[in-house]
């Protein structure tokens, strides 16, 4: 995998984002083995919109007529293509940095399973309803926009349903919305005017603070999930954000 003709395409810059983030090559080596990784691999993102933040990370746009097995594929190899989620450094955090790693790309790809509703019904849901995804460096999608049904599941600045985080953003045009985000490096908020406005919280700490509430959800499993948020909103309980990181996702 690491050796034989000169990489290009994806497969390079994993090697070169490897190298910018300090990942030891044996790392690599175990992913590829691990995961069966060929330069192939990384075709599954060819021919997707790329947006690249201001630390040199790749989001990539989604099809509206994506299906989820293929969306799933493409948040995994987001994950590892990025080799890093600059998660804390030189910004507060709430939780030590987690290392990119052979068993970070194990635990995605459980968590995917756990999560499988995610891609076979709600990448179909946003779609369907005009929203927009993209896949983001934490193994996680990001979404935008959509009709007011879609507006219903995303509430405050932002809801995670599995492995999907909905921005609560109506703006006309999601990908714009989400383009800015990204190339800003901070959180965007709806302006009440029928746009959005960027905000202060940085995006690696409150994309952590989401992927978090993934791993929630699938821990809990989905009715678990709802049955232990519905309580807390009852009872005035707070545990699923404090477990989430109060800082990391803005909270205070």
């Amino acid at each position: 995998m690491l050796s034989g003709a000169s990489p290009d395409g994806y497969y390079a810059e994993w090697l070169a984002n490897a190298e910018r983030q300090g990942v030891d090559p044996g790392v690599l080596v175990q992913i590829a083995r691990d995961n069966n990784l060929t330069p192939a691999s990384f075709s599954v993102l060819d021919g997707l919109e790329k947006i690249t933040d201001p630390q040199g990370k790749s989001f990539f746009v989604l099809p509206s007529d994506i299906g989820g097995d293929r969306a799933r594929e493409v948040v995994l190899m987001t994950f590892i293509l990025n080799a890093g989620t600059d998660y804390g450094e030189g910004t507060d955090h709430d939780f030590p940095i987690e290392p990119y790693s052979a068993a970070y790309v194990k635990y995605i790809k459980a968590r995917q399973e756990a999560n499988n509703w995610s891609y076979d019904d709600d990448v179909d849901f946003v779609h369907g309803n005009g929203g927009r995804l993209v896949a983001t460096p934490n193994g996680i999608l990001m979404g935008a926009g959509g009709n007011w049904l879609q507006g219903l599941y995303s509430q405050q600045g932002g809801t995670t349903y599995g492995d999907i985080f909905m921005l609560n953003i109506d703006d006309g045009d999601p990908i714009a919305a989400m383009r800015t985000a990204i190339q800003s490096g901070t959180s965007v908020y709806d302006d009440g005017n029928g746009g959005y406005r960027t905000g202060s919280l940085d995006l690696d700490r409150l994309l952590h603070h989401e992927e978090r509430h993934s791993h929630q959800w699938a821990d809990e499993g989905y009715g678990g999930f709802l049955a232990s948020y519905g309580w807390e909103q009852l009872t005035g309980g707070n545990e699923t954000e404090e477990e989430a990181g109060l800082g990391d996702g803005g909270y205070r």
